[in-house]
C-alpha cells in the first residue's frame, strides 16, 4: 500500500526538520570555534588591570592614550598588597605595580600558580654618582693606596677609589651589578638571574676589579649627604639621588640597565587570558620604543625601559 503524500503544514514540518538536521552535520563536519568565558573583573570589553601608584599607573595611562588602537580599552585600578590574589580570583584581569622578584615572593608565599609574567616594562634604576670624578674612562691614576702620595691626572674615576654601596643585601648586590655592567669589575655570575643567590651576592662573588675599587657597604640614609661628600662614589637609588639634587640622566657616572634587569616591573596576566589578544596588544604597546622615550622625557633617568633599544 502507497503512503499518502505529504502536503500542506505536514509538508512544512517535514523540511524544517530535514533543514534543522543538514545544518548539525554541516557545523559538525566544518569545526566550530570555541567559546570561552574568561569570568573576570572587566568593564564590558575593557581590561582591568591594578595598578601600583605614580609610574606604574602614569605608564598604562601614557599607552592607553598614545599606543593602544581605540578597539583595547583598559580601566585601571590601584593595587593593594591582594592584588594578585585578586587577579587569580577573577576580580580582574591584570596586575601592573611589583617587579620580578617581589611578584615572585608574592605568588609563591600565597600559593598562586595560576599568574604568570606577559611583560617585563620598566625600571626604576640604581646608579653610581661621585662628587669629585666625572667620567669612567680609562685611567692611569691612583688614590687612596696609603703607600704613595696620590697620582692624579684628570678626572676620571681612578684606580683606588673608595666606593660605598648599601649595605642591604639586595643593595649591595645591585650595586656590584652596576659596577659589573660599567665594566669596573668582574663577577661569577651574569645580571638578571632572579634566584636567591643572583639576588644576594657578596664581594665573595667579586673575581677582579679592573680598577682595584675599595668597595664598602653602608647604612648611609641618615648620613646620605655626609656619605656622598667622603667617598669616591657612592651607589643610589633614584629617591636618595633627587634627595640629593642629583639626576641620573645627567649626574650618574653609571645607570642600572634596563634590558635583562630582574628589578623590571612587570605586566602580570592569569592562564585563562592566555592568548587573549586584548593582552597581547597591551605587551606589544608597553614594549614599544616610544614607552621609552616617555620615560626618558618624564623621569630623566630615573625610570627607564626594561626593552631592549630598537634602531
Amino acid at each position: 500500500m502507497t503512503a499518502p503524500p505529504i502536503r500542506g503544514p505536514r509538508l512544512r514540518a517535514a523540511l524544517v526538520v530535514l533543514i534543522a538536521m543538514l545544518t548539525t552535520v554541516m557545523t559538525a563536519g566544518c569545526g566550530s570555534e570555541t567559546s570561552v568565558d574568561y569570568d573576570s573583573g572587566s568593564d564590558g570589553d575593557a581590561l582591568v588591570v591594578y595598578a601600583g601608584k605614580g609610574a606604574d599607573r602614569g605608564i598604562l595611562e601614557y599607552v592607553s592614550k598614545n599606543l593602544l588602537g581605540t578597539q583595547i580599552r583598559i580601566k585601571i585600578e590601584d593595587a593593594d598588597d591582594d592584588a594578585n590574589a585578586k587577579v587569580s580570583a577573577g576580580k580582574a584581569d591584570l596586575a601592573f605595580y611589583q617587579h620580578t622578584p617581589a611578584f615572585e615572593a608574592d605568588t609563591t608565599d600565597r600559593g598562586i600558580t595560576d599568574l604568570s609574567i606577559a611583560g617585563r616594562v620598566n625600571v626604576v634604576p640604581y646608579a653610581l654618582y661621585s662628587h669629585k670624578w666625572t667620567d669612567l674612562r680609562e685611567t692611569g691614576s691612583w688614590v687612596n693606596t696609603g703607600l704613595v702620595a696620590d697620582s692624579i691626572t684628570g678626572t676620571s674615576l681612578p684606580h683606588g677609589a673608595r666606593v660605598a654601596l648599601p649595605s642591604t643585601p639586595t643593595g649591595f648586590a645591585r650595586g656590584l651589578y652596576l659596577l659589573q655592567s660599567a665594566g669596573l669589575v668582574t663577577l661569577d655570575r651574569k645580571f638578571g638571574g632572579t634566584s636567591a643567590q643572583d639576588l644576594t651576592i657578596t664581594a665573595a662573588n667579586v673575581l677582579d676589579s679592573a680598577r682595584h675599587l675599595d668597595v664598602i657597604g653602608l647604612s648611609f640614609d641618615e648620613f646620605l649627604k655626609s656619605t656622598y661628600n667622603s667617598y669616591d662614589a657612592i651607589v643610589l637609588n633614584p629617591d636618595q639621588a633627587a634627595s640629593l639634587g642629583l639626576v641620573p640622566a645627567t649626574d650618574a657616572l653609571a645607570v642600572e640597565p634596563g634590558p635583562g634587569n630582574p628589578y623590571a616591573h612587570v605586566l602580570v596576566a592569569p592562564s585563562r587570558l592566555a592568548g587573549d589578544p586584548r593582552v597581547l596588544e597591551l605587551t606589544r604597546a608597553l614594549e614599544d620604543p616610544r614607552l621609552a622615550g616617555y620615560l626618558n622625557r618624564t623621569y630623566r633617568g630615573a625610570n627607564i625601559a626594561a626593552a631592549a633599544a630598537t634602531s
